[in-house]
């Protein structure tokens, strides 16, 4: 699958166009499929199509007309008294079929008495605030009983970032001409989107442009994630050293270190505080785990840094950060891993927050990858949770670009940043939305460094295997989401990676 940004799609139709495809053409095809959706999803008696300037009004028209032709009683608000080029000629054969047009002032009962609402109001290339007018009839558009069919973006969401500044349609459906608009599938714009599809409008392949923004998919990674061959042995197969947990954190190193064990790791080092060494001895028989110096709270300083990095010297990557604790020591422990170790790195959890204030991501030169939620990354880039959750795609790209390295941006649209390189991820459920699963992702994309893949690749393919092993649970067990702990998705992890191979 596709995601175009709405700049992208533009060339696209002017690429099709320059081969001879006429823009109402491509018009036509985009609402005909449209309304053949809407009339086997919806089968609606009544149905109000909102049409603003532009295209997508455009395509509102052909939706209402095809509507109407199948029989159904079509109302059309035209938000714009006069339209030019394909809109206008699309309009005015609705006007010959007499069409019912309806005013603002109507909208109250065309609402009430409609059982499919068609937005067709502001398109792929809204960006910004919504203005008085069309936030009036997109908060009418959500207090409707009626489903929602939004056509290529929900009306408010910006179809290049997914950001959502005031009021935004939410839609039931969203259907995309050609390819699914980056809007429909970044947060908070995926949510406003509801489920997503792509219709065929008639665009040759020679018309296409290659997308900013990469849908990780399996198809996309098949062939990257490395086999063992022979000969083999232990350290062939990948070495990881782990460095977690503390004297009242048991449970993340575990964790981290069973995902990079079912991801193919060929032997795993824990480095842990020295009270909670033997606990998780006991849980790690394929483990090697060692005690490093702790303060008086269980929690690993720098006083542990020579003996770790002893232990890195046996590793071909390291993972740091899940119950390391936070602090002046916690951030010393970091600072003197990144300046010293030369492996590839991965910093989840405490160890992101840790770096908070300080530049030595930025001053590294080996490969990195950083692993935040929201809040982690608003607190190393100074802003707040809040800010990254409203304006996810930026504020990773922001975090990449100021720390360079790789930015993986948890969430139900995990994003993967490097460079230029942007992937969206498009497995997982919301059964991910429970204590530890971050630290199993942690282990599994540290596995995929330690075997050799390159920073952006690695976290690509440790996102999309760990929401498969999620989706595979849900699948084989039948149990509700809410039923879900971190620890099932080691069970269904061999799969999923079995699924790339």
């Amino acid at each position: 699958m596709k995601l175009y940004t709405a700049a992208e799609m533009s060339r696209v139709d002017a690429h099709a166009q320059d081969l001879g495809i006429p823009g109402g053409v491509l018009m036509e095809r985009a609402g005909v499929a449209m309304a053949r959706i809407a009339l086997e999803r919806y089968s609606p008696g009544q149905a109000l199509v909102v049409c603003g300037g532009g295209n997508n009004g455009g395509d509102g028209f052909v939706i209402a007309r095809e509507l109407h032709r199948s029989g159904v009683e079509v109302a059309v608000l035209a938000t714009k008294s006069e339209y030019e080029g394909d809109p206008a000629t699309n309009l005015e054969v609705l006007r010959n079929l007499q069409v019912r047009f309806v005013a603002r002032v109507d909208l109250d009962a065309e609402f009430g008495s409609a059982d499919l609402i068609v937005d067709a109001l502001l398109g792929t290339g809204f960006s910004g605030e919504v203005r008085e007018k069309e936030a009036g009839i997109i908060e009418q558009m959500n207090s409707a009983e009626a489903p929602v069919l939004a056509v290529d973006v929900p009306s408010g969401v910006d179809g290049a970032k997914g950001e959502v500044q005031g009021v935004g349609v939410s839609a039931d459906l969203t259907v995309c001409a050609h390819a699914i608009k980056v809007g429909c599938a970044i947060s908070p714009g995926r949510e406003h989107a509801g489920e997503v599809v792509a219709v065929d409008i008639g665009i040759p392949p020679k018309a296409d442009v290659d997308p900013s923004l990469v849908w990780t998919d399996a198809a996309s990674l098949r062939g990257k994630v490395p086999r063992t061959a022979e000969p083999a042995h232990k350290y062939s197969a990948g070495a990881l050293l782990v460095v977690a947990g503390s004297r009242g954190t048991t449970g993340a190193p575990i964790m981290v270190v069973q995902g990079a064990q079912r991801a193919g790791c060929g032997i795993v080092f824990l480095a842990t505080s020295e009270g909670a060494a033997s606990t998780v001895d006991l849980e790690l028989t394929e483990a090697l785990v060692y005690g490093v110096a702790e303060d008086e709270e269980g929690y690993m300083g720098s006083g542990g840094l020579e003996d770790i990095l002893e232990h890195a010297g046996r590793a071909s990557a390291l993972v740091m950060g899940p119950g390391t604790g936070t602090g002046d020591e916690g951030r010393r422990l970091v600072e003197g891993i990144l300046r010293e170790v030369e492996l590839p790195v991965l910093l989840d959890a405490d160890a992101i927050t840790n770096l908070a204030g300080t530049n030595v991501l930025a001053l590294r030169e080996s490969p990195t990858v950083v692993t935040p939620h929201a809040g982690e990354l608003g607190r190393l880039l100074g802003s707040g949770a809040k800010e990254v959750s409203a304006r996810r795609l930026d504020s990773a790209r922001n975090a990449a670009e100021q720390h360079r390295c790789c930015v993986l941006l948890k969430g139900s649209d995990t994003l993967v940043i490097e460079g230029e390189r942007v992937a969206v991820n498009s497995t997982g459920n919301v059964a991910l939305a429970t204590a530890g699963t971050g630290d199993v992702l942690s282990g599994v994309i540290g596995a995929l460094l330690s075997r050799g893949m390159d920073t952006y690749e690695a976290a690509r393919a440790g996102s999309w295997a760990h929401g498969r092993a999620a989706e595979l649970w849900l699948e084989h067990t039948g149990w509700p989401a809410e039923s879900f702990i971190a620890t099932d998705l080691l069970d269904y992890l061999p799969q999923a990676v079995g699924e790339l191979l």
